[in-house]
């Protein structure tokens, strides 16, 4: 099992290393699988638009309601009174704009999940990068928690940046000292979230 080979590969490493705190981490986690989302593509774009720049329990309560909104969504374009509702919902002005050209895009509507794995991790960058709201971060959590890349590593996640500032000095948070890590970066990004205690990681 991958998560399993995962998480000896990055204890041994650590140790390896003589990243000792890091290494009895990992040890007294155990191992940890990356959750895939069982949701489609459009409304798992739509839930990490949501949860940028916002506290966990915060994104969840929008998401919870913004989830509804779309399911029951019989719009084919953008207007005024779905955007009351997402308002409603306590959705700002730019994260509607986001929202309206992810759920109206039609390459978003009708990209299979085979064909977003049969593509290269820069053809899956090049894909998003075009659509507004949608920036590098959102683009390796989809990879992660979508695709289930083994082996990604969100450097500018701040969850990240505070978990390594724990373990190491944070002079050293460069994506270059993570790639020891490969293939399992996607999983040490698990592990170093639970350094913060989050122990539910999944978008």
């Amino acid at each position: 099992m991958e998560y399993k080979l995962a998480h000896k590969f990055l204890y041994d490493k650590a140790i390896e290393k003589g990243f000792i705190q890091l290494a009895n981490h990992i040890k007294r986690v155990g191992p940890l699988k990356i959750k895939v989302s069982k949701m489609d593509f459009v409304s798992h774009l739509s839930k990490i638009i949501i949860g940028q720049q916002l506290s966990v329990q915060s994104a969840a309560a929008i998401w919870k309601r913004t989830d509804k909104i779309l399911k029951e969504n019989k719009y084919k374009k953008e207007n005024i009174k779905l955007n009351q509702k997402f308002r409603d919902a306590g959705l700002s002005r730019q994260k509607i704009e986001y929202l309206n050209g992810i759920i109206f895009n039609k390459d978003l509507i009708n990209i299979s999940k085979k064909e977003l794995n049969r593509m290269s991790a820069a053809e899956y960058f090049d894909f998003l990068i075009q659509i507004k709201g949608i920036g590098p971060w959102s683009i390796e959590m989809s990879r992660i928690f979508f695709i289930g890349d083994p082996d990604v590593f969100s450097i500018l996640d701040l969850g990240l940046r505070n978990a390594h500032l724990k373990m190491f000095k944070i002079d050293s948070y460069k994506e270059s000292f993570y790639e020891i890590f490969r293939p399992y970066r996607s999983y040490m990004c698990l592990f170093l979230w639970r350094v913060l205690e989050d122990e539910n990681v999944t978008i």
